[in-house]
C-alpha cells in the first residue's frame, strides 16, 4: 500500500498499524516453526513480509507527520514513539 497524498495521513497510519497487529498475530498464533512443513513455513514468511513492508511505511507516515506538526509550529501533542 502506497502513501496516498489525497487521503489524510492519520487513517492511512492506521490502516497500517493494523495490518502490522494482524500480520504478527497470524504468525504468533502459527504452530512452533519446528513442527510447520515447508508450506506454512513460506505463508509464515509471506506473512512477516507484509509486516516488515506495512512497518516501512508506517515509519514514513509517522516521520511525515512529524514533520507536518513541526511545520505547523507544533499545535498538535506528538504522540509516543511517532
Amino acid at each position: 500500500m502506497a502513501i496516498d497524498p489525497s487521503v489524510p495521513l492519520r487513517p492511512q497510519l492506521e490502516r497500517l498499524e493494523n495490518k502490522i497487529e494482524k500480520s504478527l498475530g497470524e504468525v504468533c498464533a502459527a504452530p512452533a516453526v519446528k513442527t510447520v512443513d515447508t508450506g506454512e513455513l513460506i505463508k509464515i514468511e509471506e506473512t512477516l513480509a507484509i509486516a516488515a513492508e506495512a512497518a516501512k511505511e508506517a515509519v514514513s507516515l509517522r516521520r511525515r507527520l512529524r514533520k507536518d506538526r513541526e511545520a505547523d509550529g507544533g499545535e498538535e501533542q506528538p504522540q509516543a514513539g511517532a
